[in-house]
C-alpha cells in the first residue's frame, strides 16, 4: 500500500482500521479516531495524508472505514453516545442534522482562521449550517461535467456548446443523423438512482437559480413547485426521449453508473455525450489523454446565457468533528492543509477545494482541470439528495426518481411522496 509505511492496517469484514502505530505500543500519545467512507486502497490514501504529520505532532491517528456510513455514523452518535472524533461526511443533510442535535462541535474562531486561509469562501460556504461554520470539504468532485470524445465532436462539425440552447440544437442535430446522444445508467445497486438526481439538481439551478435551489433543498421550495416540476420535464426532454440515450429508457435503470460511459468509447460510438462527475475518470478506459483535442475531455453543462458562467453542483466530503480536544483541532487543521491530500491527489480521483495548491505537482491532468473548474465558480451548490436528510434525499429521491424514469410513477406522485415525507 503506497505511503502507508508506518500504518497498520486490519480489514474486519466491510470495515477498515488505520492506526499511526500498533495497538500493542503504551498508550503514550492521544488518540485521535476518524470514521469515514474510505476504505481499502482509499483508507490507505486517505492516511497516506496524515501518517507521518501525525507522527511527528506525537498524536495517534486511528481511521475506520464502513461501507454503510452512514447508518453506521449515525448509530455511533445518536443510538450508543459514542460518536468518533472526527467523521468524513459525504452528506451535508446528515451534517445539519446532527450538528441541529448538538453532536457536532463549531469550527472555532482560530481554526476558521486556518480554514481561510486555504480556502475561498463560497467552497467554505459548503460547510455551514444556520449561517454557523462547522466543517469544510476535505475532498470535493464537480458533477456538472459533460465528457465527450473531441474526434467524435469534430466529425459532427461540433464544438462544445455555449448555452443549453445551444447543447438542445446540438443534441437533435446528433439525433438527427443516427447517433444517440446521451450515455446515462443509474444501478448503483441500494444506491440505484443518484445519477438522475444530478442531473435534475443541475438543470434546477440553472433554469430556476441557486436561491430557488437552495430553498427546494433545504423543504421551503416543494417538489410540486412548478419550477422543480420544469427541471424535471427538461430532463425527461433532453435525456429520456425515444432515441436520446443508449438502449432507451429500459436501459438506464439496468446499466450500471460505472459501466454507463462504456458506449462512448465504441466505434461508431453508442453516444456522444456522458454527463458525470470528474470521478468517472477512475472508471474510463485507462490511459485515456485529455484535452481538446485528444482522447477523451469535457465541459461544464452550460448555463442559459451566453459570457455568463454556468452554475457548478458538487459532492464533498465534509470533516466535522464531535469532540473539541485541542488535539481533535490539530488534526482537524492537518486535513484542512495541502499537505494532508497530496499523496491522493498523486495517484489521482482526488480534487482538493483548498485554493493554495501548485496544481502541476499536485495532480494528474484530469484532476488538475476539474480543480480549475470547481475553484473558477461564481455559483456553486452542493449536491440536493446529500444535502437533504438522509431519509429523504438518499433514499426516498432515489427510489422515486427511478420510478417516475421507468414510469411507474408520474411526477405527481413524485412530488407528493417526496413533499409528504419532508412535512410541513
Amino acid at each position: 500500500m503506497r505511503g502507508l509505511a508506518a500504518a497498520v492496517v486490519l480489514i474486519i469484514g466491510a470495515t477498515v482500521l488505520a492506526s499511526c502505530g500498533g495497538d500493542d505500543e503504551p498508550a503514550t500519545r492521544e488518540v485521535v479516531r476518524i470514521f469515514g467512507p474510505y476504505r481499502n486502497e482509499e483508507a490507505s490514501l486517505f492516511m497516506a495524508g496524515v501518517t507521518e504529520w501525525a507522527d511527528a505532532a506525537g498524536i495517534d491517528v486511528r481511521y475506520t472505514g464502513s461501507a454503510n456510513f452512514v447508518v453506521d455514523l449515525e448509530y455511533q452518535v445518536e443510538e450508543i453516545l459514542s460518536p468518533p472524533d472526527i467523521a468524513m461526511v459525504p452528506q451535508p443533510g446528515l451534517v445539519q442534522q446532527m450538528f441541529r442535535n448538538g453532536h457536532i462541535v463549531p469550527v472555532s474562531d482560530n481554526s476558521a482562521e486556518i480554514l481561510a486561509q486555504n480556502y475561498d469562501d463560497v467552497v467554505l460556504d459548503l460547510g455551514r449550517v444556520d449561517d454557523t461554520l462547522v466543517g469544510f470539504p476535505y475532498r470535493a468532485a464537480p458533477k456538472s461535467l459533460v465528457w465527450y470524445r473531441p474526434e467524435v465532436l469534430t466529425d459532427l462539425g461540433l464544438t462544445p456548446p455555449d448555452t443549453f440552447a445551444d447543447l438542445e440544437s446540438q443534441i437533435a442535430l446528433i439525433q438527427g443523423q443516427g447517433l444517440t446522444p446521451w450515455c446515462l445508467g443509474i444501478e448503483a445497486q441500494l444506491a440505484t438512482g443518484w445519477p438522475a438526481t444530478d442531473w435534475v439538481e443541475d438543470l434546477i439551478v440553472r433554469q430556476a437559480g441557486p436561491d430557488v435551489y437552495n430553498d427546494w433543498v433545504a423543504g421551503i421550495v416543494p417538489f410540486s413547485d412548478e419550477r422543480i416540476a420544469s427541471a424535471f420535464s427538461a430532463f425527461r426532454a433532453l435525456v429520456l426521449e425515444p432515441g436520446r440515450v443508449t438502449g432507451g429508457v429500459s436501459k438506464v435503470v439496468s446499466t450500471s453508473t460505472q459501466m454507463a460511459d462504456d458506449p462512448l468509447f465504441t466505434d461508431p460510438p453508442g453516444c456522444v455525450f456522458y454527463k458525470q462527475a470528474s470521478v468517472a475518470y477512475s472508471w474510463m478506459p485507462s490511459g485515456l489523454e485529455l484535452g481538446p483535442t485528444d482522447d477523451i475531455n469535457f465541459f461544464l453543462l452550460p448555463g442559459t446565457e451566453a459570457g455568463m458562467p454556468a452554475p457548478i453542483v458538487a459532492g464533498a466530503d465534509l470533516a466535522v468533528a464531535f469532540n473539541d480536544r485541542p488535539e481533535v483541532a490539530s488534526v482537524l487543521g492537518h486535513l484542512a492543509t495541502a499537505e494532508a491530500g497530496r499523496t491522493w491527489a498523486q495517484e489521482g480521483s482526488y480534487v482538493s477545494p483548498r485554493n493554495n495548491v501548485d496544481m502541476a505537482s499536485y495532480y494528474s491532468p484530469v484532476d488538475q482541470a476539474a480543480a480549475e473548474v470547481l475553484l473558477g465558480a461564481d455559483v456553486l451548490v452542493f449536491d440536493g439528495s446529500d444535502a437533504m436528510p438522509p431519509e429523504i434525499g438518499t433514499t426516498l429521491f432515489w427510489t422515486q426518481i427511478t420510478g417516475w424514469i421507468t414510469g411507474r410513477i408520474s411526477y405527481e406522485e413524485l412530488a407528493q411522496a417526496l413533499d409528504e415525507a419532508r412535512g410541513p
